[in-house]
């Protein structure tokens, strides 16, 4: 049995055989994936490819265009100096080349990737490309890899001479070549065959999403052992070699970390486990209180002068502000015109935290970090700014060491607590909006010009619902936990 395989789809298999293997033999069980990746990818090309002004863009995906005998033809024309998407087939397998620039008798290779630096996985990526087209009888130079200069500041006036770096990694790729040939050899076999077991884990997620997750997940065990937190990889796979698939079946004892083993015994116990340490916390907390939470973007293209790739960028918070013995109160902050919002953003933020009383976020590190880059940029607000992080109070934590259900499957983000402490609060209810990457790219197509008002008042309203839901998710969290002072509690 002979199956064509591209690029794209043996770094799936490099990534997991049962991946490649289901986009061959069940691509009816694939889930739509939301990828900002794919989306700053597809940016971050476009902008790289003005750099080779000469080069001739290949038909792909084009009605009575073959793009093979296209790239055939136009490196046989002297008169092409450069191609992009350059189509080339061999041995069952297809690449498409970011960049082909002629270089005299031979031709130079250019990957654009959206990153900042290289790693591992984007040398399979270029190798796989190389050994179809020393197949296919190319003459390759030079082998590079063009990505984004992390240093490079956007000073405006689309002058964006210095963002990309090109760095040669021919040496690299062909040091490389044995092992992806051994790759290849052994995917090609992989899928001739039934499918591989696999279990969920880390794998599922890293470096990519993969779109068979539920698939795998309903036919996984009901608590996997890969969904211990921080768990080493040494540790899943010996329990997996065990036979010990699910959490439960882990034996007493086998566990070191204090962590995994309370979550081991909740999961068997089948309830939730609450307990007084964080009602003791919460109601020492004074009032005011204020709930909040921050959306930010990042442009891997800078959009506004003196900012740099990949920043991030705030554009929005949601407030609720709990007073002593007065109903809740909550305001929001939302600059969609386009414009850089961080001024108005940093100054709203002053106004409506006021001057005393808990800040509480849920985890720290990301609201702090915001806080004293927009202290760093706006010297006036610096000391206002830096008084508001001297207030906050992490959840995160307090949860954490207080709070496990089953259910949870050993995380403590916000969207796996709330269900299970709040069940008639829900992410799943809102708009087009339900969670952070949904957000970045809503706010990116508010502010690209392209909707019409209908559309922006729509997506406006869903950000800030999206946002809302953030803050009244930790209020409401809180006021379950204070109901659990001085003792234990399962639920």
């Amino acid at each position: 049995m002979s199956l064509n395989l591209t690029k794209s789809l043996i770094l799936a298999g490099l990534q997991c055989e049962k991946r490649l293997h289901l986009a061959l033999h069940h691509p009816d069980e694939a889930q739509p994936v939301t990828s900002a990746a794919a989306i700053t990818g597809q940016v971050v090309e476009r902008h790289a490819r003005l750099e080779f002004p000469d080069a001739v863009l290949i038909g792909r995906g084009l009605q009575d265009i073959d793009p093979f005998q296209q790239t055939a033809r136009c490196m046989q024309d002297p008169a092409v100096h450069g191609l992009f998407e350059a189509a080339f087939s061999d041995d069952g397998i297809s690449v498409f080349v970011d960049v082909l620039q002629r270089a005299g008798e031979c031709w130079d290779l250019v990957e654009i990737k959206a990153g900042t630096r290289i790693q591992d996985r984007h040398i399979d990526d270029v190798a796989i490309q190389v050994r179809v087209l020393a197949r296919a009888g190319v003459r390759l130079g030079r082998i590079c890899l063009m990505h984004i200069d992390p240093d490079f500041i956007y000073t405006g006036k689309h002058d964006y001479a210095g963002l990309f770096v090109r760095e040669d990694i021919s040496d690299r790729v062909r040091r490389h070549l044995a092992t992806t040939e051994a790759d290849i050899v052994r995917l090609q076999a992989m899928v001739t065959r039934p499918e591989p077991v696999r279990h969920v884990g880390s794998h599922c997620r890293v470096p990519w999403v993969c779109e068979f997750t539920a698939y795998c997940s309903a036919r996984d065990a009901a608590y996997p052992v890969s969904r211990l937190p921080n768990a080493r990889a040494q540790l899943v796979s010996q329990l997996l070699a065990q036979g010990i698939s699910d959490i439960r079946e882990i034996p007493a004892g086998m566990l070191s970390s204090e962590t995994h083993q309370r979550i081991r015994r909740i999961t068997i116990d089948g309830k939730a486990e609450q307990l007084p340490g964080a009602a003791n916390t919460l109601n020492a907390l004074p009032f005011p209180r204020y709930y909040l939470d921050f959306e930010c973007i990042q442009f891997a293209i800078p959009v506004w002068a003196g900012t740099r790739p990949y920043d991030q960028l705030p554009f929005q918070w949601s407030c609720h502000i709990e007073p002593a013995g007065q109903p809740l109160e909550h305001r929001a902050f939302l600059d969609a015109s386009g414009s850089d919002p961080r001024r108005a953003f940093a100054e709203s933020l002053v106004a409506v935290c006021g001057g005393e009383g808990p800040i509480i976020v849920y985890n720290q590190a990301f609201e702090k970090r915001i806080i004293r880059e927009l202290a760093e940029t706006f010297a006036d607000l610096r000391a206002a700014l830096l008084a508001l992080n001297e207030r906050i109070v992490d959840l995160l934590p307090i949860v954490k060491r207080n709070y496990y259900h089953p259910d949870m499957q050993g995380s403590w983000s916000i969207k796996h607590v709330l269900p299970c402490l709040v069940p008639g609060l829900r992410y799943a209810d809102l708009g087009a909006v339900q969670e952070g990457t949904e957000a970045q790219q809503a706010y990116f197509d508010l502010i690209s010009g392209n909707l019409d008002a209908g559309e922006s008042e729509r997506l406006r309203s869903d950000l800030l619902a999206y946002c809302e839901l953030d803050t009244r998710a930790m209020v409401e969290i809180v006021g379950k936990l204070r109901q659990g002072a001085g003792r234990g509690k399962r639920c």
